[in-house]
């Protein structure tokens, strides 16, 4: 009797783990067929940004205006060297939410938060010729990343869900003029990303 009931119990929460994960990880092909994304990226933020080619970029709406929007990960050593050059904004919610999130400072050491050199590029309206606005994520640690949900002011946009290495998951969203980083719950880093 015991079994099943936790096999029900293993069965619902599949389910509904099932409808509540948002990962998306298309082909990079898939969501620029025409265009090379390398190219395209040195284009919007310099030739400092490498493509991190084992994250796939992702599609959302993150600013909530119905336009789409991409995020790609990326590598830089000195990711606020073209910000004036290329017009995009250079932010650090993870080390703003502990109190000290000014990049010129942050920014400043060998690695960021996970490391690495990981940068999470966010080009909203990015199928425009001229993108909406160009966003540059320091500091956020993550060993994955998928396409998760957030609500703020009562609508629903896309954030970015970010897993560390050891467990720790997070979200990463806009809330109408920053990008904000929020710690979201603990997770066994092999399971599945789900956004909350």
């Amino acid at each position: 009797m015991q079994f099943r009931i936790v096999l029900l119990l293993v069965g619902l929460w599949l389910s509904v783990s099932g409808v509540a994960q948002q990962t998306v990880s298309p082909n990079a092909k898939e969501i620029a067929p025409n265009r090379p994304l390398q190219p395209w990226v040195e284009k919007q933020f310099g030739p400092d940004f490498k493509i991190d080619t084992r994250f796939e970029p992702m599609r959302g709406d993150f600013d909530g205006d119905g336009a789409e929007d991409l995020v790609i990960v990326a590598t830089s050593k000195h990711p606020m060297g073209g910000s004036g050059g290329f017009n995009y904004r250079v932010t650090d919610p993870y080390d703003s939410y502990f109190g000290l999130g000014d990049p010129k400072i942050t920014t400043q050491f060998a690695t960021f938060g996970d490391g690495t050199g990981h940068c999470i590029l966010i080009v909203h309206d990015w199928k425009a010729e001229s993108p909406k606005s160009k966003w540059v994520i320091v500091n956020v640690p993550f060993s994955k990343i998928a396409l998760g949900q957030a609500t703020v002011k009562k609508h629903t946009v896309a954030a970015v869900s970010a897993v560390e290495s050891g467990g720790m998951s997070s979200l990463v969203f806009f809330d109408g003029k920053k990008y904000r980083w929020v710690p979201n719950d603990f997770q066994d880093d092999t399971d599945p990303i789900q956004a909350r």
